[in-house]
Order: structure tokens, then sequence, then C-alpha cells
């Protein structure tokens, strides 16, 4: 007995049958395909027609449904002249819109270029403000300096003179003279001339301590003398107190020498000789020659010339408390004479002596 043969693979797959032409282009619902029968013999009437379909009346309406269904589609489908009239509209929306925009942005680069005028003349206009301020400024220092100078001269031939008891008995123009006397010893005149004497404004301190004694000597070279051999005594002992002579200086020159004060105190530390010019100044000794400081921004200089370490020196034309002496009161009025003399005191650490 011979074993059936295995229909034939193609890479390993099974044969699956094709079938006839009829069940690729027939539809079962529309297309009835008959096939004859398995059993029917080869001679039967029915098998010559058995490779050819039979199609009943549905093709027909099959293929008038799809031509109905072609027919709608073709007359939805846009036509070349409905093309050309959705591309013309588009054309002419954009070239609208691109018209717009070309408007707004001419408009806008109108409104920079202003703008930029505007900023330009607005730089030059704060650079000339700007020029014309830093003029004003030095302007001002100048004449504060000037001012400076003038009130120093007109105090040049007044003497402050600090820790005379205070209150005295005897007349004060009796008490200078005896003082001036024991100072100058045998050099000193007759009669010293006194144009004026008085104690400093403002009240009595409340700790007790002495107000300064302001006196003005009608002879300068008298003053000056009176002042060089006070600077050769460590201490002037007078009616069971310590009296010592200063110049009397202007408020401005009294506030910066206080600002300098840090390098002064490092200048006598190191054993650097240094002395006061007017108009102000600080002349410091380096050889044979002098260091003049006159504005703050020559400290920085002056202590690389003498190789000294940095020192902090306050701004004394700027950071200046007699800068706050212009306020007002708090009803809008200026304050009085009096009241301005007792806030200068209170800010320079003392009375200012006599304004001549």
């Amino acid at each position: 007995m011979v074993r059936n043969k295995k229909p034939h693979t193609l890479g390993g797959t099974p044969h699956r049958p094709t079938g006839t032409l009829d069940e690729f282009v027939c539809t079962p619902s529309t297309l009835s395909c008959s096939r004859p029968p398995d059993n029917m013999a080869p001679g039967s009437p029915g098998s010559e027609s058995a490779g050819e379909p039979t199609l009943d009346g549905t093709q027909d309406d099959t293929l008038a449904l799809i031509k109905q269904e072609l027919a709608m589609i073709s007359a939805q489908m846009l036509t070349k002249a409905d093309t050309g009239g959705l591309l013309r509209e588009l054309r002419a929306a954009v070239k609208e819109e691109v018209a717009a925009l070309r408007k707004d942005l001419s408009s806008v680069e109108v409104r920079v270029e202003a703008l930029e005028t505007e900023a330009q003349a607005s730089r030059a206009q704060h650079q000339a403000a700007e020029l014309a301020t830093t003029r004003q400024g030095n302007m001002l220092l100048s004449l504060r300096r000037q001012v400076e100078d003038l009130e120093n001269r007109s105090r040049r031939q007044n003497i402050r003179i600090r820790g005379l008891p205070e209150p005295d008995t005897a007349p004060l123009q009796d008490t200078l003279q005896a003082l001036f006397r024991q100072i100058l010893g045998e050099e000193c005149p007759a009669v010293i001339k006194l144009d004026r004497a008085h104690r400093s404004l403002g009240p009595q301190r409340p700790d007790g301590r002495p107000r300064d004694v302001l006196c003005c000597l009608h002879d300068y070279s008298l003053k000056e003398r009176l002042m060089t051999a006070a600077r050769g005594m460590a201490d002037i002992p007078f009616r069971g107190a310590s009296v010592a002579l200063y110049q009397d200086l202007s408020g401005l020159t009294l506030d910066a020498r206080r600002a300098l004060r840090p390098l002064t105190t490092t200048l006598r530390e190191k054993g650097i000789a240094y002395r006061w010019g007017f108009p102000f100044s600080l002349q410091i000794r380096q050889g044979n020659a002098w260091i003049q400081v006159r504005w703050p921004e020559d400290v920085p200089r002056a202590l690389r010339a003498l190789r000294l370490p940095p020192i902090r020196i306050r701004n004394w034309l700027l950071e200046t408390p007699l800068a706050q002496l212009h306020e007002v009161a708090e009803d809008g009025r200026p304050p009085s004479p009096t009241r301005r003399r007792e806030r200068a005191q209170r800010m320079l650490g003392g009375p200012r002596g006599v304004e001549e």
C-alpha cells in the first residue's frame, strides 16, 4: 500500500487552495458563483460550464451603484476653475495681510527713530547737566575754601583760652592781663591792648567745665609772641588751674583737622614733622620737601609717598556736620541764630569762637 504524498509547501508553509477566479471577482452578497458538485461525473451535462462563473441580475445593479458613487465623488471634487479661484482669494488675503504688516512696521520704525532721537537728545542734555553740575560743585568747593580762608584771616588776631576758671570774681580784662604777663614774663609790655574779650557763646556746661575765653588783641605781633611762648610750655598753671592757648579757627577748619586726626596721630608716632597751612592744608615734611594735603583725594597719595599703611580718613568736604546747620524747624521756619549757634557748638564739640 502506497502512502499519499504530502502537498507541496513553499518555505515550510502548507499550500492553501486558491479557489476559482469567481471568489476574487464576485462577492457573496452581489454575485452568485456556482461550482459543480464534487461528486458530479466528468461526463455530466453541468461539467462543461464548471470553469465559468454564472452571473445574475445583481451584477448590473452593483455596477450602476459604483457608477453613481463615482459620479457623486466627481461632482464633489474641485475643478481647475475652483482651484484657481481659491488660489486667487488666498493670494489676495495674504497680500492684504502683508500690506497691513508693512504699514505697521513702517509706523513702528518711525516711532523707534523718534525714540532714538529723543534718547540721544536726553543723553546729550544729561551729559551737559552733569558737566555743569561738576563745574558748579568745583566752584562751590573753591568758594568754600575762599570763605574759610577769609574767616580764618578775620580770626588771626584772636586767641582761644581754655581752662580759665569760671566764674571769676575779677574782671575778665584784668584776668587776661595777668595771664599774658605770666606767659611773656619780662618781655611783656606794660599795657596789653585788647579790642574785646568774652566767654564763648552759649550757656554754661552742665558738667561744670569752664567755657573758653575768646580775646582779640590789637597788636598782631604781640599775639604771635604770646602763641610762640605758650607753644613752648607743656602746661600753663594759672590760679590753681591748667590753662592752654589755641589759635581761633573757623568751624570748617576745625572739622577738617578732626577728620585728619588719624593721620596726624600716625605722623607723631612715626616721628614725622608736619604743620598746618593757610588756606587749609596739612604740610608733611619728607626730606627736603613738603607734601601737601589740601583735599581728601590727596591723602592716599601722601600715604604712598610716606610708605605708610592705608588709613581711613573721613571726607570732610562731603561728610561735614556743618551741612546739618541749614535744616529747618518742624514748623517750616529756619532756626533762630541762637539755636543755630548752639547746634554748631554741639556738633563741633565746642564753641566756634568770635565771628567778625
